[in-house]
């Protein structure tokens, strides 16, 4: 994943903001004290109480990672996407794949979840 920002009227190209690969290990729920050369990747949920003992759970995913920025300072970089955000970017990006072809997408990162294999075929 790959976070760049640029400038408008005096652009000189993308700067990397953020750049950071995703693995399973590096998952968490709460994060206590953040590190400078750490990244992290937190899945937050939200439990919203409704009638008659119903619930309606909210996901969202925060990627949290030190950046250095020419405006005096350092500073922590976030990204965030909720559920919803990032099912529409995985029907944007294998909208056109057959069932098939996920179901295989969906077992390679079940298998590497599990033994922690690190190639994907996403052919």
């Amino acid at each position: 994943m790959r976070v760049t920002a640029r400038g408008w009227s005096r652009d000189h190209g993308a700067k990397d903001v953020l750049s950071a690969e995703l693995a399973y290990e590096d998952v968490s729920e709460e994060v206590q004290a953040f590190e400078q050369d750490k990244t992290y990747f937190q899945i937050k949920r939200d439990v919203q109480e409704l009638p008659r003992g119903r619930r309606r759970v909210r996901y969202t995913t925060r990627v949290s990672s030190h950046a250095n920025l020419n405006l005096n300072g350092s500073y922590l970089v976030q990204l965030e996407l909720s559920r919803e955000e990032i099912a529409r970017l995985f029907y944007l990006t294998h909208g056109d794949a057959e069932l098939p072809a996920l179901i295989k997408f969906f077992s390679q990162l079940k298998h590497q979840e599990k033994v922690g294999t690190p190639q994907l075929d996403t052919a």
